[in-house]
């Protein structure tokens, strides 16, 4: 758990713009991309329980047909869970089934009493995400007037229970320039700091949030300041290069499930949109692993023979969330490979050119 006195800088190197059926709720709030913390981990987007969402009585079905499963993990994102009147109690059946519980979350809705009751589920982290150290800058990126202000109090009320949060900054242009203030702010706390270096399009093919995302010299700038020689580092374990085309995650230890009973790869990769409210999750899983053997790639497909491929950190869902190609080489992307290739061998003299 990463609570008290922890306060390293990680990075992360995607963030996910959410877009899930709520748009007021979602506008602003993402979330990053971790590694998986069981054989086979599932996220549940949980928001409002709007009369087209999933009911209590699905979610817990939802639920048992994956324990049944043998899956280990769960974790319940948003837009915002907490504000789901029936949050707790979904989360306590997940609890009783066995599972090991992770929350997304960012924070405004983390009152004491809410902190306590978090404190009983025994959540395994909580990730938080903090938009800006000021309030000018946070509100600016949420475009939520007043959200500030009850964001510090629940990572107070947070730190006070020795919560496992994990509070993560997805840089963009709106707040780089408060990092070194967040990571300051957090670390008072004693809580641990993460930040994110990617923004991705919404995943209605809307492409407005790229406008916002750091340029790859900007990222591997703040690389470098925040993380030193740290920074070199190969992709994660979720979503390192295989021979497989969709060799991330998606579809082989992981999959997502939204407000509305659909079942795909993950969040950001919103397909097959298995619906679980006709089938079972075992069924979905099946549709899912299909897609996944059945995705090829097209006569663009570059990634085998590209000399910085161990670099990269571009997966199938980003080229198919801007181009609706995932065999498209992104070029922002191969830049910032580039770019990063090009510190690692200034570092590290022994690596070939």
């Amino acid at each position: 758990h990463a609570h008290g006195g922890d306060h390293r800088v990680q990075r992360e190197d995607h963030v996910q713009e959410e877009d899930l059926g709520d748009d007021a709720g979602a506008r602003g709030r993402r979330a990053c991309r971790g590694v998986p913390l069981g054989p086979l981990q599932a996220l549940v987007d949980l928001h409002r329980a709007l009369p087209q969402e999933v009911s209590t009585a699905e979610a817990f079905a939802i639920l048992e047909q994956a324990a049944d499963m043998g899956i280990v993990t769960v974790t319940f994102s948003g837009g915002e869970p907490l504000v789901r009147p029936d949050a707790f109690e979904i989360f306590h059946e997940a609890r009783r089934l066995g599972f090991l519980v992770s929350l997304l979350t960012n924070a405004t809705q983390l009152t004491a009493t809410v902190a306590d009751a978090l404190e009983e589920i025994d959540c395994e982290t909580i990730g938080v995400s903090i938009y800006g150290a000021t309030k000018t800058t946070y509100e600016g990126v949420t475009g939520v007037p007043g959200s500030y202000e009850p964001f510090v109090r629940g990572l107070e009320h947070a730190a006070s229970r020795r919560l496992p949060l994990v509070v993560r900054m997805p840089l963009m242009t709106d707040n780089v320039h408060e990092v070194h203030e967040a990571r300051a702010l957090v670390g008072r706390l004693g809580l641990k700091f993460q930040y994110c270096l990617d923004i991705t399009p919404r995943t209605d093919g809307d492409l407005a949030p790229l406008a916002h995302r750091l340029s790859p010299k900007q990222k591997v700038e703040i690389n470098n300041t925040l993380m030193g020689h740290a920074t070199i580092s190969k992709a994660d374990a979720a979503c390192a290069a295989t021979d497989a085309f969709i060799s991330c995650a998606c579809g082989h230890s992981r999959f997502a499930v939204t407000p509305y009973g659909e079942m795909n790869l993950c969040v950001a990769f919103p397909m097959p949109k298995y619906d679980l409210r006709r089938g079972t999750v075992k069924d979905g899983w099946e549709a899912l692993k299909r897609t996944v053997d059945r995705a090829q790639p097209s006569s663009r497909y570059e990634c085998p023979d590209c000399d910085v491929r161990l670099h990269c950190k571009q997966g199938p869902s980003d080229a198919w969330l801007e181009t609706g190609d995932m065999s498209r080489c992104l070029p922002h992307f191969k830049e910032f490979a580039r770019l990063e290739k090009h510190v690692h061998e200034l570092l590290d003299p022994r690596q070939p050119a």
